[in-house]
């Protein structure tokens, strides 16, 4: 067992200097294996420095609490941290021996939003298809709705609001401007773009590819990854674990 360490989001966990720290680990004797935390805070930074403050938070809190644990007798093998933005900028991570973040390996626009990865570093998009036109709404109906895409909207908490997606062509390309699913449904999403949609280069059954707000939550919709490596051939299936 790991013992959760409080390192500033208040989210779970204790602080590092709790008290309950040890009467935890004294409960849980042999079967303590090590303390870890995340930096969920992370997530209202908005600079390379707020990502560097916070990311010394997390270790400083975690590598605090192994070491006053150890000093009272516990052998402590795990020291485990885990937040994206900290995990790209941390200036050091002397003390820690994992890092368990999870947007990191892909990115999304939240992370994109807030400065920790670009639109361009994004790896993971839902691939959909165009079934309908509502041009007298503007409105673009793709296949790819709440199950798809999931129903976060964090990017609405930053200056970059990207709806429910970016909705961007076959080729990962912004080629429609600022384009994002406005409205979704169970298994539809309608799209708007800031000017009029081409239908002509959009007829049914066009291929489209949405960006996702949140890498984990879409990811977790869908049982395996189709991997591209620069064009559209799938030149792989990773299988994946969903559910709960």
């Amino acid at each position: 067992a790991l013992i959760e360490v409080d390192c500033g989001e208040h989210r779970g966990g204790v602080l590092p200097d709790d008290p309950e720290l040890l009467v935890i680990a004294n409960a849980l004797g042999t079967s303590l294996a090590g303390v870890l935390t995340h930096a969920g805070h992370s997530y209202t930074g908005r600079s390379v420095s707020d990502f560097a403050r916070i990311a010394e938070e997390e270790r400083s809190a975690v590598v605090s609490a192994a070491e006053l644990l150890r000093g009272a007798g516990h052998t402590i093998d795990v020291v485990s941290v885990g937040s994206t933005p900290t995990a790209l900028y941390a200036e050091h991570l002397t003390g820690v021996t994992e890092v368990r973040a999870g947007v990191y390996m892909f990115g999304d626009l939240f992370q994109a939003a807030i400065g920790s990865c670009t639109h361009d570093d994004i790896a993971i998009t839902v691939l959909a298809s165009v079934v309908g036109h509502r041009k007298d709404q503007g409105l673009l109906l793709l296949d790819a709705g709440a199950l798809a895409l999931s129903k976060d909207l964090s990017t609405a908490r930053t200056d970059q609001n990207a709806g429910l997606g970016l909705v961007w062509d076959i080729g990962g390309k912004p080629s429609f401007g600022h384009a994002i699913v406005e409205r979704y449904y169970q298994e539809h999403g309608l799209a708007v773009c800031q000017g009029e949609w081409p239908w002509n280069e959009l007829p049914i059954d066009t291929r489209v590819r949405n960006a996702p707000n949140h890498a984990c939550l879409t990811a977790a919709a869908h049982d395996r990854y189709y991997v591209v490596d620069g064009g559209t051939e799938v030149v792989a299936e990773w299988g994946r674990c969903r559910g709960w």
